[in-house]
Order: C-alpha cells, then structure tokens, then sequence
C-alpha cells in the first residue's frame, strides 16, 4: 500500500489516502448519497409490478474528486492538480498510440523486403501537472511575518525596568530639592545675620528688618513644605524599592525555574 493524494473537483489537495502499490494515473470518487433525515416520512411506494427491478432508475453518482497516482512536488503552499493538463496528456498520449498503431499496421502490410525500419512510438513528455492553488496574495498574506506576543519573562523585565527609570528620576527630585533647602538654608542664615546687624541701626532701619523678619518667615513655611515632599518621595522610592526587589526575584524564580519566597 502507498499514499496519494485526494483532490476536490477543481484539484485542489484534500488529504492521502492509501491505493494499492501498483496504482497510477487518476480515478473519481464520488459523494456518498445522502440519508433521509425526517424518518416520519412515507417510505417511496413499490414500482409496478410490470416493472422490472433492474429498469428501477436511480440517481446517478456524483463526482466528489479524484484520486491522482502522480506525487505532489514540493515547494507549493497549496497543491492543485491540473486537471485540463491531466486531459490534454491523456488526449495526447492517445493520439501519439493511435498514429504509431496506423503507422504500424501500414508497415505490417508491405512485403518483407519492402517494410524497412519499422515505425518507433515516441512517448509523450508528461507536463507538470501539480501547481500553486493560491494566488500571489494569498501567498503574501500568509508568508508575511506574523508580530510575535512578549513573554512572561519579557514582560516582568520591561516592568523592573520602568520601575529602575522612576526610582532614577525619583532619585534626581530628591537630590534636586535637598540642593534648593541647601540654598533657602543659606539664605536664612545670611537673613539672620542681616537682622542681628540691623538690631544696632537706627530706628528708619527697622522697617528693613521688619521686611527681612517676614521674608525669613516665608522661607521657614517654604522649608518645612520642603521637607514634606522630601520625606514624602523618599517614601516613594522606597516603595519603588521594594517593587523592584520583587519583580527582580519573580524574574529570577521564572529564569531558574522555582517560586520565589516573598513575604
């Protein structure tokens, strides 16, 4: 036994299906015929009794395909046997024995010492009869290449590293306003000092310390606001820490292949 192909009607590849080892060429298969659905329905009634069973007309067979003894050659997304070729070939191959055959008995009539070489049969070249059953279009949507999903992996990694941009950025802020109460801690200071040096001026002065004294509390108010976000992003980025530290050890559980023991 030895698998063929099965084509539809129009040659298009439908599955193998096992034939002897000696089969070749193309042979039909037909659709089975269908069974009544409604069992309600009145069975048919008996042909006459004048009739004879074997005049009984029956439906005739439908073709569903063919089975083709001719291999599939490779490289085609979707086979299609050629079917016209496939007759065209057979009209040929026809043709070709039924010239050789004339030619032959002609040559076979002659006398002996008349006849000369005897007629040679040359065989037909087979055409190819497997091509492409797509269209280039069909063919360029399937080839085209399909975007792939990120894994699990490549997820929690592109997460750890959002996190590692924020816990910079959030490092900068910090760093940023320790900067700005250094500087307002400086001014303050130099303030100070500017209203202990006015304390010995003249009384036309003590309107500038008066300014310097409001001056130095709108820079105290600002400090301790100051000192609010400070704390307030370094709660932050130790939250963002301690994010970090367990997506890092999610992402080595899932590269070694255990569960990482988080509290």
């Amino acid at each position: 036994m030895k698998a063929v192909p099965k084509v539809n009607t129009d040659g298009l590849y439908l599955e193998d299906t096992l034939v002897d080892d000696a089969f070749s060429g193309v042979v039909p298969f037909y659709a089975e015929p269908e069974l009544p659905i409604d069992q309600s329905q009145p069975e048919p009634e008996a042909p006459p009794e004048d009739v004879q069973p074997g005049e009984v007309s029956e439906p005739e067979p439908v073709i569903a395909g063919y089975i083709v003894g001719i291999p599939i050659i490779p490289g085609l997304y979707r086979p299609r046997f050629d079917l016209v070729a496939w007759e065209a070939y057979q009209s040929a191959i026809t043709s070709a024995e039924d010239a050789y055959n004339a030619a032959y008995a002609e040559w076979s009539k002659l006398l002996e010492e008349e006849r000369g070489e005897p007629p040679i049969y040359v065989a037909q070249e087979q055409p190819t009869l497997w091509i492409e059953g797509l269209t280039p279009e069909e063919i360029e949507e399937i080839t085209r290449p399909q975007q792939q999903e990120p894994t699990e992996l490549e997820l929690l990694a592109e997460e750890v590293e959002v996190i590692r941009q924020q816990t910079a950025e959030q490092q900068e802020a910090i760093e940023s306003s320790g900067a700005e109460i250094a500087q307002m801690k400086t001014t303050s200071t130099e303030h100070q000092l500017t209203i202990s040096t006015l304390g010995t001026e003249q009384i036309k002065l003590d309107l500038s310390t008066l300014d310097l004294k409001q001056q130095n509390a709108v820079l105290g108010a600002e400090l301790v606001k100051k000192d609010i976000a400070i704390l307030d992003l370094q709660l932050q980025n130790q939250a963002l820490g301690q994010m970090l530290a367990a997506l890092e050890l999610k992402l080595l559980a899932n590269g070694t292949g255990g569960e990482p023991n988080v509290q």
